[in-house]
């Protein structure tokens, strides 16, 4: 459930900033945290928190995963479109986006781009995640203990 929470709070991240989307897994891993305490009627430790929250972390990584594996797979060319829309959008210069639309124009341009975003997206929402899960772990065992 976390994985997902984490997935639905990117989308008001990402529309309103980009650059701050990653805030969106330390929330989905409190979020974590918050429903695994509910079954455990426990206080947890922050290492705890971290370990759930780098669960749900992986498993918003792989919904994304299999999303994009799919897309490169089953319609490159609508995935090259959107990458170029969408780096366009953000303001990327004209000779920097003809360099990137020009290595993405080969099926292993297009494969290189894919996994480097998927290591930067695996690092991003596991992390992430689990700092957020330590965090709201730690918070709670301190607000248990006053």
């Amino acid at each position: 459930m976390g994985g997902v929470a984490s997935l639905l709070l990117t989308f008001p991240f990402a529309v309103i900033a980009p650059a701050i989307a990653g805030i969106a897994f330390f929330l989905g891993g409190a979020l974590a945290v918050r429903f695994y305490r509910r079954h455990v009627k426990g206080i947890l430790s922050a290492g705890i928190g971290a370990k759930v929250g780098a669960a749900s972390g992986a498993f918003a990584f792989l919904f994304a995963a299999i999303v994009m594996i799919a897309g490169l797979v089953y319609n490159p060319n609508e995935m090259r479109q959107t990458i170029a829309q969408q780096w366009s959008a953000r303001g990327l210069d004209a000779q920097k986006l003809r360099e990137l639309l020009d290595q993405i124009k080969t099926p292993e341009g297009l494969t290189s781009l894919v996994v480097t975003l998927l290591i930067y997206a695996f690092f991003v929402m596991v992390v992430g995640s689990s700092i957020g899960g330590a965090l709201y772990a730690a918070w709670a065992r301190r607000r248990a203990q006053m």
